[in-house]
């Protein structure tokens, strides 16, 4: 197998694999929206800061206990989920030669560009909300994400 043949089935893998798993997660969202909404009502009401020992912060103010805003909000998420995978698959199938797009690498970039977007909109969404302070391992989740999507960039745009 070449250089250029092995690199383009990593971009391939890569941007497949991403697609694939932002997919199964939007899937998981839909058909468990109450459960979403449940989970995500968790985080806007700051319920983990009312675990023993609780946690008081002046951040508690910002505390959104009505549904229909964890609602709104998981469904905006969930679009964000949708476009990003949309995108990373007609991504990965321009770049296996399907479809007539002029540059499938900028296709990549855009893709990347939502995944991380959307990553970026959970980070913010659960600082907000001080996620940090109990459930620091959903941020670091977001945080690798991003850089995941930072390294997809620069591993598609290698030219072999």
């Amino acid at each position: 197998m070449s250089l250029a043949a092995s690199l383009l089935s990593f971009k391939l893998i890569l941007l497949a694999g991403l697609a694939s798993w932002i997919s199964v997660v939007a899937f998981n969202n839909l058909v468990a929206f109450r459960n979403g909404v449940f989970a995500l009502g968790q985080i806007m009401r700051m319920a983990p800061l009312d675990q023993a020992p609780a946690i008081q912060t002046p951040l508690q103010s910002r505390k959104v206990d009505n549904v229909a805003w964890h609602r709104a909000v998981l469904s905006i998420v969930l679009a964000a989920e949708v476009v990003s995978a949309l995108l990373l698959w007609s991504a990965a199938a321009a770049l296996a030669g399907a479809g007539i797009v002029a540059d499938p690498i900028a296709l990549a970039n855009l893709a990347l560009t939502a995944f991380m977007a959307t990553c970026f909109l959970m980070l913010l969404g659960g600082s907000w909300f001080a996620y940090y302070i109990r459930q620091d391992n959903v941020q670091l989740l977001h945080f690798v994400l991003i850089g995941v999507s930072v390294l997809g960039l620069l591993a598609v745009n290698l030219r072999a």
